[in-house]
């Protein structure tokens, strides 16, 4: 549908502007036309062809602006990304010709100028943050179409970057981890102003987790520790081993390579009734949950066949306590029920 309703727009738009032009008398067909009296209109006529003539020229270039560059640019977000940058550019231009058309060599009181400027900068000065957050965004390349981010508790996989607010499918949400809810959520580019922007795939699609194990202190700690580093082995420690000198080349620094986890790595720590085992692994960001859930189910399998070790959760456990006094008493009592 939403191609046939393109095809129509393009051939609409072609026939307004070849009969505008024909109205005008500026292009003359074999066979006599009217030619409508338009000559008050002129300036208006102008701005309507070239804003069609170049809406009309941009779709008929977009595929051709991908075919170029498909094999230069190995991902279609990064292309449509380019194209739309490059289209908002031949915009600002084409306004700005219309502008001076319109406007000409009139000459405009100053003052009046300044104070309607003063007035458009207060009414529009969340557009205009809007504008200034696509230029850093843009310029910072703080995201692109295709990266995951996080921007005022919003998550989600970009799909769309305008001037005035970025467009995602948004994951998260209500869902437990990393999964879509289904919803497309608007976020405003002055969002990069005021807080901050998280990005899951800027450099890579690896990121790092973290999943938290707590046995009882009767447990065999050493036992326990082998196992989830096992589980943690079986699932991910070949796909870290492979890729982790892909990693390590988006480090900023070489020193980064000494504090970063590149292969399964569990740490422990005291707690108030356990000890806990903190694994840490690096996966996939669109798979994060996957991973996770793939790397308990084995921990819970390994600890579920050895009886050394248990998982510990939150109870009440009453212990008896008994003093001499106590012991007498019951014995008295005992005797008396026996008279």
């Amino acid at each position: 549908m939403a191609s046939r309703a393109k095809v129509i727009f393009l051939i609409a738009s072609f026939i307004t502007v070849v009969g505008l032009i024909t109205t005008m008398g500026l292009f003359a067909f074999p066979a006599p036309l009217p030619i409508l009296p338009l000559e008050g209109y002129t300036d208006y006529i102008t701005i309507i062809l070239v804003l069609l003539a170049t809406k009309l020229v941009m779709e008929l270039v977009k595929p051709l602006f991908r075919l170029a560059l498909a094999k230069k640019i190995p991902h279609e977000a990064d292309i449509y990304a380019l194209f739309q940058l490059v289209s908002y550019l031949i915009w600002a231009g084409v306004f700005l010709t219309l502008i001076f058309i319109v406007i000409g060599a009139q000459v405009v009181d100053a003052l009046s100028v300044g104070l309607v400027s003063a007035a458009l900068i207060y009414v529009l000065q969340r557009p205009l943050l809007n504008l200034v957050g696509w230029g850093v965004l843009v310029t910072r390349r703080l995201y692109k179409l295709g990266d995951r981010i996080e921007i005022n508790r919003v998550r989600g996989y970009v799909i769309q970057i305008s001037l005035m607010n970025t467009l995602v499918r948004e994951f998260g949400g209500w869902m437990a981890g990393d999964t879509f809810t289904g919803r497309y959520a608007s976020i405003p580019n002055s969002y990069v102003l005021e807080g901050n922007v998280h990005n899951y795939t800027r450099d890579t699609e690896f990121i790092w987790d973290e999943i938290t194990v707590s046995v009882t202190y009767e447990s065999d700690h050493k036992v326990a520790e082998k196992y989830v580093r096992d589980a943690a082995e079986e699932v991910v420690g070949d796909m870290m081993r492979n890729n982790r000198s892909l990693v390590r080349d988006k480090y900023e620094f070489a020193d980064l390579a000494t504090y970063m986890v590149e292969e399964p790595t569990i740490t422990v720590d005291f707690s108030d009734s356990s000890v806990v085992m903190y694994l840490v692994y690096f996966c996939p960001s669109y798979r994060r949950r996957y991973y996770k859930s793939e790397i308990v189910k084995r921990i819970l399998e390994k600890f579920a066949a050895d009886s050394r070790v248990a998982i510990a959760y939150p109870h009440i456990e009453v212990v008896p306590y008994k003093t001499a006094d106590m012991e007498v008493e019951s014995q008295d009592l005992m005797s008396e029920m026996r008279r």
